[in-house]
């Protein structure tokens, strides 16, 4: 056999090789199937998939972190009515020069990266970023609960 000939490859074992991809078409689900995966992955990736495939969820699971946002807002306002410090470095500063001013800057980033998780809500780490500031407000908002009632 010649050279040339081994190296002739025909049909449908022909490939082409991209070495650069302007646009990634994957979304990230596209994993490989494993039989054995843990409860909380697999419980994971059915949110991530039942996420992305109804609209109307995410867009509730965001307005919940919206509300959210504002619970922390109006029950920071209120413990540093009673005397408590802000934890937070950048919004204690912005609380210390203006109550309005603080309000504005922190409603405006929960609603950028509403507006961000939903431009790329097609991708696995936008919604598991959804899903993790949920949750961090949701905890805030329970922290904040938790204190005020020992306050008052």
């Amino acid at each position: 056999m010649e050279p040339a000939a081994v190296l002739r490859v025909r049909g449908s074992d022909r490939r082409r090789i991209r070495r650069f991809v302007f646009r990634e078409r994957r979304s990230g689900f596209q994993r490989r199937w494993t039989p054995h995966r843990a409860p909380f992955g697999a419980a994971l990736e059915a949110s991530l998939v039942y996420l992305r495939d109804h609209r109307g969820a995410l867009v509730a699971m965001l307005a919940l972190a919206n509300l959210l946002s504002l619970i922390d807002l109006w029950f920071t306002s209120i413990a540093l009515h009673l005397g408590v410090a802000e934890a937070n470095p950048f919004m204690r500063y912005l609380f210390e020069a203006n109550v309005t001013q603080a309000a504005i800057v922190k409603c405006g980033l929960v609603v950028a990266v509403s507006l961000g998780i939903w431009a790329l809500r097609r991708y696995r780490v936008a919604l598991m970023t959804a899903l993790f500031f949920l949750g961090v407000y949701g905890a805030v908002a329970m922290y904040e609960i938790v204190g005020l009632a020992w306050m008052v």
